[in-house]
């Protein structure tokens, strides 16, 4: 697989989903080999896209370094990795990514209309060689080898929704190959009976039905209505796979989760580094 980075710089605004902020954001072009990684220039601190940064997953995936945080960076990262861009800048001005609709379509289509820069070299690709699984009290994921027939990366999710909508799976086939259309347009979503709880978190400042799906009553208050049938759980695919691009390369193999999420997710990478036995990076050609 060929190695990508942008054609040129590209900017959006927006507020943060969480901090109410109001951040701006300009991707740029990255040489071979420097990978994706945030450049908070108010602060003048890089911090690389690596799981091993996650400093919090409490409803979001937050990145930091030397006290400088990045919040939010899933449904970015998500977008880089759907497009098989592996070398990126992300000049951020404040704390959080912004939110815009809540999924990664408006970042895939300006970076689509912009193009891709093939920097004549080929990426290498992390292939999951041996089972690794994360469980906690309420959930778990794990990731496996693929089966013969199987390319790229797929995804297998369970939800149980406490009977608040409609339990749901999802099934994705080699993901790295239809991302854009069935994928990148899943908003995030939540629910209306926890929104007094999350506020009291000092989370969500930022949230809204321009940004986010709001269930009530088993349906979403948004006058559009769902954008997939079953958006919600694309959703939760979009967010793995942001997650997942934290372990610095595109991965092959197969994820399995049940009510998983940004902590089960980074727990689940702290897994698969714990031992070289569990993985092969090599490239694609």
């Amino acid at each position: 697989m060929q190695s990508y980075t942008i054609n040129k710089p590209i900017s959006f605004s927006g507020v943060g989903l969480h901090s109410g902020v109001n951040t701006n954001i300009t991707l740029k072009p990255a040489p071979i080999n420097s990978g994706i990684f945030f450049n908070r220039i108010d602060q003048k601190i890089i911090i690389p896209a690596q799981w091993d940064n996650v400093i919090s997953t409490k409803f979001s995936t937050n990145l930091g370094k030397e006290n400088t945080e990045v919040k939010t960076v899933e449904h970015l990262l998500s977008a880089l990795a759907g497009l098989h861009i592996n070398n990126c800048e992300i000049c951020i001005d404040n704390i959080e990514v912004p939110i815009l609709d809540g999924s990664s379509k408006i970042f895939v289509e300006e970076i689509q209309k912009i193009g891709l820069s093939n920097q004549n070299d080929n990426q290498n690709i992390l292939e999951i060689i041996k089972p690794v699984k994360f469980e906690c009290d309420y959930g778990y994921a794990e990731l496996l080898p693929n089966k013969n027939d199987q390319e790229g990366l797929n995804i297998n999710l369970e939800s149980f929704f406490d009977g608040k909508y409609e339990d749901q799976d999802i099934k994705v086939q080699n993901l790295n190959g239809n991302y854009v259309d069935s994928i990148s347009k899943a908003r995030t979503f939540g629910f209306f009976h926890e929104i007094e709880y999350l506020k009291s978190q000092n989370l969500i400042k930022g949230g809204s039905l321009d940004n986010a799906i709001v269930i009530k009553d088993r349906k979403p208050l948004n006058k559009e209505g769902l954008r997939y049938e079953n958006e919600l759980m694309r959703h939760k695919v979009l967010d793995v796979v942001g997650d997942l691009y934290l372990s610095g390369y595109p991965i092959v193999g197969t994820y399995k989760g049940f009510k998983t999420g940004h902590y089960i997710t980074n727990n689940l990478l702290r897994e698969l580094f714990k031992s070289e036995e569990n993985y092969l990076i090599h490239q694609i050609h």
